[in-house]
């Protein structure tokens, strides 16, 4: 029976690391996950501002082709106007150069205000690209070790699984099929020690005469909380 409980001990110790080795791989593709998705927004930040210092760049354009527009449209009519003996046509036309001013002076505020905008979008585009940049380097170099990592982990968990498949036919057929059972539950243990007549698993203090035998190693016990082997 200690035999059984031993081969036990054994094999729980060769799945804990399973799960460890497991555990970690999770760990490192969530890094991954993190430094992926991180680089991704940093991606689409630099594009949107892309974008949108393109925008500003054409209707700044825009706006200064209206302003050239305008201002031909003054000259012509500032040149009309010194060939011109009709007090009324004289009126019309200066009422138009009002127009035409107060166009041109709304299109000059939005035009600094275009390039006020540009300037600021500029930096910050700078600001991504470089971030970009460095990102883009660092998450190639950190995504690299963790592979690394991850085939470290991988190669541990397939050693600690060999060991416990080649170990696990040591059992009886009733306590393999038991333990097998309990291993694949959610938390994989499948044997607990006892702290005086408590299963450290689940804190359940069992009867005195199963933890006295338990103790003992005279018989296998479970404990009567959780199922799981003690000893």
């Amino acid at each position: 029976m200690k035999n059984e409980i031993s081969i036990m001990i054994e094999l729980q110790h060769y799945w804990d690391n399973v799960i460890k080795s497991e555990s970690e791989i999770e760990r490192c593709k969530k890094s991954i996950k993190t430094w992926e998705s991180r680089l991704k927004d940093i991606s689409v930040n630099t594009a949107d501002t892309e974008t949108k210092v393109k925008s500003l760049k054409m209707n700044l354009k825009k706006n200064e082709l209206d302003l050239e527009e305008i201002d031909s449209k003054i000259k012509k009519i500032e040149q009309r106007i010194n060939q011109l003996k009709s007090e009324r046509e004289i009126d019309a036309q200066n009422n138009e150069l009002i127009i035409l001013n107060d166009a041109k002076d709304k299109l000059e505020g939005t035009i600094l205000e275009f390039m006020d905008n540009l300037e600021t979008m500029e930096e910050k585009l700078s600001d991504y690209k470089r971030e970009l940049s460095d990102s883009e380097k660092q998450t190639k170099t950190d995504i690299e070790g963790l592979n690394i990592k991850i085939g470290e982990y991988q190669a541990e968990s397939d050693l600690f699984k060999n060991k416990y498949n080649d170990l696990l036919p040591s059992l009886s057929p009733v306590n393999k099929s038991r333990f097998s059972k309990l291993i694949s539950s959610k938390d994989g243990v499948a044997i607990a020690k006892l702290n005086g007549e408590t299963c450290t698993r689940c804190n359940f203090q069992v009867p005195a005469a199963i933890a006295v035998s338990a103790s003992s190693q005279k018989n296998i016990e479970t404990c009567t909380n959780c199922g799981r082997f003690i000893y």
